[in-house]
């Protein structure tokens, strides 16, 4: 049974059968935009209005995601937000006669708020007291769950994510790699190790009738921790959970993105750029996220030439207010000038990271910089040939409010777990490709990779 390819889908046919006959739209609140990451052809939404709803449950749309980005809020920010969101669908819901569900999307390395998002999701949505099924397995990444252990995979080994730089993150660190223990961390004790529910790998090769008894003996309010390592898993439990809501049972979510894909019976689409580049203008690099896969993959990508390279101040963002205009004001020009020229540009910011004595401080500070980098996109009057954002919130927050994105299409991936995004007539930047490539995945040349995709065909154009 753990011979089997990881990323191999052998329900997908079956699980998109059962997923579209449900007849209802699956809204997919993003806390940062990489949830996309495995899926394509769906919308992906930067307003959460009741409006904007009520368009996507008229139009039928069986799945699309809200970019919530809860992850760069303090935790009552994060909460308000979720509960606006999950009120608007429930009253989008109710003017169509449009049902749903929704998957609260967050992070493969257990960074995030939980489980106060879903319970302010689930809550003002009437989904309240439902189960909740954990799922945080991102097999594109190398995350998988065992034991109720949550695994990150380098080469053969498995390290346990509590041993990661990640659960050393300023504002979403923790200590438990064990998902039992971490919801009793998270929860601050309010959910005891104890009282966790899980559904084990051998449960689920156990076959379906076994995976259905567990699930159907959840009581409401309930959590369990779905283990999976490989598609094959998540399929099984998918093929269960499918079936029961059928019967009438209801479950809330907390994935990551292999979830979404196993869930709705949708596969990762490859996306490759069509000379998007040509030789008149360049293309718009901005590296935002500080995590150290981030950082090598950076200095692999300048390493390449043919490159202008624009080092941010992140002192002169965060200390100096009175410079910052003037600043401002001098990139703008000069990134201008070279992307006119055809010449390729990346923004990046200066690499020490700089946190406050408190995570909501980190967070703070973390907002400042991310509004800096948005500003800097909001006055680039020259369209690009193309734009990659690096890092969550980044991304997040240059298409929303750098570039005024409202409504945007997944074209697919340009590299496992790198999702493109076609930016829609609204933006500043229309049709313009959009690549939102997380902190977290990939490997040092990842990024010079996917840059390499767009600029192959630059100098023969």
């Amino acid at each position: 049974m753990d011979n089997y390819d990881p990323l191999e889908r052998p329900f997908e046919e079956r699980i998109s059968t059962l997923f579209y006959g449900q007849q209802m739209s699956l809204v997919i609140v993003d806390d940062d935009p990489t949830g996309t990451q495995t899926a394509h052809d769906v919308p992906v939404l930067g307003d959460w209005s009741a409006d904007a709803f009520i368009h996507e449950f008229n139009l039928k749309t069986p799945l699309f995601f809200v970019l919530a980005n809860t992850r760069s809020l303090p935790k009552e920010e994060a909460t308000s937000r979720a509960t606006e969101i999950g009120r608007n669908l429930l009253n989008a819901s109710l003017k169509t006669g449009r049902k749903f569900m929704i998957v609260s999307r967050s992070d493969s390395t257990l960074r995030g708020y939980f489980p106060t998002e879903v319970t302010a999701l689930s809550q003002s949505a009437a989904m309240a007291n439902l189960p909740v099924l954990l799922t945080p397995a991102f097999f594109e990444g190398g995350r998988i769950t065992e034991n109720n252990v949550h695994y990150i995979l380098e080469g053969e080994k498995k390290i346990p994510v509590s041993e990661t730089v990640f659960a050393q993150d300023k504002s979403f660190g923790y200590i438990n790699s064990d998902l039992t223990k971490w919801i009793e961390e998270k929860s601050e004790g309010k959910i005891k190790q104890e009282d966790v529910k899980s559904l084990s790998i051998e449960d689920i090769h156990a076959g379906i009738e076994v995976i259905s008894e567990r699930l159907n003996a959840l009581q409401p309010n309930d959590i369990m921790v779905i283990n999976s390592k490989t598609y094959r898993d998540l399929e099984m439990t998918c093929l269960v959970i499918h079936q029961l809501i059928k019967a009438g049972k209801g479950f809330n979510f907390r994935t990551a993105a292999s979830f979404v894909s196993a869930f709705a019976g949708i596969a990762a689409k490859p996306w490759k750029p069509n000379n998007v580049s040509g030789a008149s203008k360049g293309g718009l690099t901005i590296v935002g996220s500080y995590v150290k896969k981030s950082t090598s993959q950076l200095e692999f990508l300048l390493e390449k030439e043919g490159i202008s390279p624009f080092p941010i101040s992140v002192d002169t963002i965060v200390y100096d207010s009175s410079a910052t205009k003037t600043y401002m004001n001098v990139l703008v020009d000069n990134i201008e000038n070279e992307l006119q020229k055809g010449i390729d540009v990346v923004v990046y910011t200066s690499r020490e990271l700089i946190s406050g004595a408190s995570a909501e401080e980190s967070l703070a500070i973390g907002e400042k910089v991310t509004s800096f980098l948005v500003q800097l996109v909001a006055n680039i009057n020259f369209q690009p040939a193309f734009i990659i954002a690096k890092g969550g919130i980044t991304s997040n927050d240059i298409a929303v409010k750098g570039l005024g994105m409202k409504r945007a299409i997944v074209l697919g991936q340009v590299i496992p777990g790198v999702p493109v995004w076609q930016l829609g007539e609204e933006t500043r930047f229309p049709e313009t490709p959009y690549v939102v490539f997380p902190g977290n995945v990939g490997d040092e040349k990842s990024l010079a990779r996917v840059y390499d995709l767009f600029t192959e065909n630059k100098t023969g154009a």
